[in-house]
């Protein structure tokens, strides 16, 4: 059976993560954690994201990162913006099975055109991150000596090669995993791997880019080592962007003006706003199990127009996307508390949220919508979401 497509529109932030192979706790020491700190960051300037949050776990990897669009000073055709974020999009024929035969006169359709395209100095600085400075000026000076041979068709194959790679998820994380791999499966390597590393493909999921989105799901993501027991606070697990952020480390700058960028106020509100989100707790009468246990009800039951027309009830705040917040269960349907939000939620699993977003109705029928042709419509299971929890960061506590 064809793999499915990924979920990609442009200018998303995605939460990715990818596991190793049957579990394995592969990542556990420290050297490959910092080496895979460098490879993270080293390989976002090569393609062109921003790393908004991430934590590196013994045996896998998550990162919260935003894909935006090519700026226009790199667009080739200045009236027709690039798709980049199709790259990784094989289309809808090539999701077929092989049998039966396709019908006569059946024209398969090409990938976009790259659309944009780099300055030799650009490539170079790219190309640093994952190659060396020394190999990637040779790469370049080997372009010029093509185009002065009359190769410039060569040349520029080859830049559009690059090109490919960068704007896009699916691209960022292939070039993460086969540079982790290379760890492990190299012959001058000394982990003395062979075999798969990875678990299958990664995992990834759209989040919808407001503050209180974000800040949810980056917790999430930062809570992972104290959810498994190796760590008694987010901000001293060593190989998390929290922690990171507080330290004084190389990279603690960087991740500040990454959570300032995501929550869009100074690192010292966005360490409250984050902080408050760790220490905002389920009420004392409700179980972690229960409230699985209502997540996936309304999941799988929920019926989203539905709840938009008859709008909220049982004294549920009212107003905001994805405000949904439901007392008791009629008509069949299980509603979520109001008192719930997704900070107290996000401490059980990220499952509870169904479908490919993360974030309100609206948002996923917007993101559909954007879709190349042959990808789902919106009133697809995709847009069938948990939007029952209340996205807003909770007060910061008075210390």
């Amino acid at each position: 059976m064809a793999r499915k497509n990924r979920v990609s529109i442009p200018d998303a932030v995605y939460h990715v993560t990818t596991r190793i192979a049957h579990r394995a706790m592969l990542l556990a020491g420290e050297t490959v954690k910092d080496r895979i700190m460098e490879i993270v960051y080293s390989t976002a300037i090569f393609s062109g994201v921003e790393v908004y949050a991430w934590c590196i776990m013994d045996n896998h990897i998550h990162i919260l990162v935003h894909v935006p669009r090519v700026p226009g000073e790199l667009w080739i055709d200045e009236g027709r913006e690039p798709d980049a974020y199709a790259f990784g999009m094989r289309p809808p024929e090539c999701r077929e099975p092989m049998w039966p035969s396709p019908p006569q006169g059946t024209v398969s359709r090409p990938r976009p055109a790259v659309g944009f395209m780099l300055d030799d100095d650009e490539f170079v600085e790219r190309l640093s991150g994952i190659y060396g400075r020394e190999r990637a000026e040779r790469r370049v000076a080997g372009w010029c000596r093509l185009e002065e041979a009359g190769c410039a068709v060569r040349a520029m194959a080859d830049r559009e090669r690059l090109c490919r790679r960068m704007y896009n998820i699916s691209q960022f994380m292939k070039t993460l995993k086969e540079r982790v791999t290379h760890i492990f499966n190299s012959p001058q390597g000394k982990a003395r791997h062979e075999g798969a590393l990875w678990q299958g493909r990664f995992h990834s999921g759209v989040e919808e880019p407001t503050a209180a989105v974000l800040a949810v799901v980056a917790a999430y993501i930062e809570f992972n080592p104290v959810k498994a027991g190796i760590a008694d606070a987010p901000g001293s697990w060593r190989w998390s962007s929290f922690s990171c952020a507080l330290g004084d480390g190389p990279r603690s700058a960087v991740c500040r003006r990454m959570y300032e960028r995501m929550l869009g106020c100074p690192w010292e509100e966005a360490r409250a706003h984050m902080e408050a989100i760790f220490a905002d707790r389920l009420p004392d009468d409700l179980t972690q199990e229960s409230l699985h246990e209502i997540c996936e009800r309304h999941a799988a039951k929920g019926d989203v127009a539905e709840h938009e027309a008859r709008g909220p009830v049982d004294g549920s705040p009212a107003g905001g996307e994805g405000a949904c917040g439901y007392g008791g269960e009629t008509g069949g349907v299980a509603h979520v508390p109001p008192r719930i939000r997704a900070s107290q939620a996000i401490r059980v699993t990220l499952h509870v949220f169904r479908g490919a977003f993360i974030g309100s109705v609206e948002f996923a029928r917007r993101a559909l919508s954007q879709l190349p042709d042959g990808f789902p419509a919106p009133g697809t299971r995709s847009a069938r979401m948990c939007s029952a929890l209340l996205w807003e960061v909770p007060p910061a506590r008075a210390a």
